[in-house]
């Protein structure tokens, strides 16, 4: 999660497909990072808020344009 992620208005212009593959690797890395925090060994946790940011972002984006998500 160190790359900037695009707001809203890149992400509408990105085809559906794309932001389908960039959730399902939002929420991989979401996951790790669960894990990783409750080892003790994640140092920067903004990461967890930026990243469920992120999904929310891609979620809104997808339900605006009429599109169904999959959980």
């Amino acid at each position: 999660m160190a790359e900037k992620r695009p707001h809203a208005k890149e992400l509408r212009a990105m085809p559906e497909a794309d932001l389908k593959a960039q959730l399902e690797t939002l929420r991989r890395e979401l996951w790790q990072q669960r894990i990783k925090v409750n080892d003790g060994s994640l140092q920067q946790t903004h990461q967890l808020r930026a990243g469920k940011r992120q999904i929310a972002r891609i979620l809104t984006v997808l339900a605006q344009s009429g599109v169904t998500h999959e959980r």
